[in-house]
């Protein structure tokens, strides 16, 4: 996690001119289900999905991204999705987009559904994004079933492909200036350049494939 929040904040200043797929992501998210009350950013990195809403508090691993967050004006707090900081049912509203793939889904998962008192909306890229990477992305079907299993009423679900707009050495650099170069199976994807040249131009359409669900949380 230490390699990751580091990642992250690496990136914090030249994540909003690069995440562009992350930013239509948090859009999506947005307008997939209402979002009132007081809510809960899991993951809100500079404040894609914050932005526009009234009452939003925002958590991060990466200091240098929460930096960011709380230059927009928002009350950020650093800590793990695994771990919430906050006494049970603080919340009317829990969102997260892109990035709890990068946690362990069932301990956030559970965390979320403490700290929520009604709504859970979230994004997450899923089996079927960047595959000659071979990111140990989880199927929709298995997070699906893991959110219903620990009590989750499912609402509204969607699956849509988000197109990464670069290829090449430019797809390289969308990997690095948004902190997400790290494959948690493999380690670095930055390897020895001729490995990584023969890897970027085999990838024609990069894109994701994200699950948007929401979900009623257990009382």
């Amino acid at each position: 996690m230490k390699l990751l929040s580091l990642r992250f904040s690496r990136a914090s200043s030249t994540y909003e001119d690069w995440a562009i797929p992350q930013r239509q992501s948090a859009e999506i998210l947005k307008r997939l289900d209402t979002i009132e009350g007081l809510v809960l950013d899991v993951g809100c990195g500079t404040g894609f999905c914050s932005e526009g809403l009234e009452k939003v508090v925002g958590i991060d691993i990466s200091q240098s991204m929460l930096r960011m967050y709380r230059q927009k004006g928002f009350l950020g707090i650093c800590a793990m999705a695994e771990a919430l900081p906050f006494k049970d049912k603080s919340f009317d509203c829990v969102i997260s987009n892109f990035a709890l793939h990068w946690t362990s889904i069932d301990q956030s998962f559970r965390e979320i559904f403490r700290v929520c008192r009604k709504k859970f909306l979230c994004a997450m890229p899923v089996k079927g994004s960047l595959e000659p990477l071979d990111f140990p992305f989880l199927s929709p079907e298995d997070i699906l079933e893991r959110l219903c299993h620990l009590g989750g009423k499912l609402r509204k679900v969607e699956l849509r492909k988000l197109e990464i707009p670069f290829k090449g050495w430019d797809l390289l650099r969308f990997f690095h200036y948004t902190g997400s170069s790290y494959n948690p199976s493999k380690g670095d994807i930055l390897r020895a350049k001729r490995s990584v040249e023969r890897l970027i131009f085999s990838i024609d359409k990069p894109s994701f494939l994200v699950l948007f669900f929401s979900c009623e949380v257990p009382q």
